[in-house]
């Protein structure tokens, strides 16, 4: 008896949609501002000069979530140094762009739709694959500064090795195969043995470099 209570109560519980959410969303002005990172001030002049429609609600004013995305937008270029009415332009332009994007969407042939579905897919995987990249770049270089600077190379060099385990070449050799210049290389393999993620071999005339992938727990 219990599980079938339990298994009613499971059934009974759905995820929730975001988009009715965020229909119903209404932030008084000080909330909406707080939100935004805009001053109280900023928010009333700009609803007093016609940039953003608040709702009517008896005396007070709130605001729903498309005036809330506004506010952001034109806050986002105000801080890329825009003037207010630029910003406005700038915000509106990008929300027409969007609900063309939307309309055409809505519009588009379920097999186009899908087409493009994988293709985002495919970018969004190879995003996803650069961000973990970028990350264990950054465990072993320990250093952000230095990230910034040698990132790319840092990545490329990361990548090959982990696409050929076992790897045991000197940096010049490494070079080659990876299509960069030796003493970046060089410089690069030497962060990677002092964070203990190649092994530096020393043989009269040459320093060999050798990698071993961890073995998984």
């Amino acid at each position: 008896m219990a599980e079938v209570q339990h298994e009613r109560v499971r059934d009974s519980v759905r995820p929730v949609d975001l988009g009715k959410l965020l229909e119903r969303l209404q932030l008084g002005i000080g909330q909406a501002a707080h939100l935004c990172g805009v001053s109280i001030r900023q928010r009333s002049y700009w609803t007093d000069k016609g940039i953003i429609k608040p709702l009517e609600r008896g005396s007070s004013r709130s605001y729903d979530y498309p005036a809330i995305v506004k506010v952001c937008l034109i806050k986002q270029g105000l801080d890329k140094g825009y003037s207010l009415e630029g910003a406005v332009a700038e915000a509106e332009i990008f929300l027409e762009r969007q609900d063309k994007q939307e309309t055409e969407l809505a519009a588009m042939p379920e097999a186009q739709l899908r087409e493009l579905l994988v293709d985002r897919t495919e970018q969004l995987r190879g995003f996803a694959d650069r961000i973990r990249r970028g990350l264990r770049t950054y465990r072993v270089s320990g250093d952000l500064g230095r990230l910034v600077a040698s990132v790319t190379g840092l990545e490329k060099l990361i990548a090959f090795l982990e696409a050929n385990p076992y790897t045991v070449n000197t940096a010049r050799q490494i070079a080659l195969r990876v299509g960069r210049e030796a003493e970046a290389v060089q410089q690069e393999l030497e962060l990677l043995e002092k964070r203990r993620f190649v092994q530096k071999i020393s043989y009269p005339g040459a320093d060999v470099y050798r990698y071993i992938p961890p073995r998984r727990r």
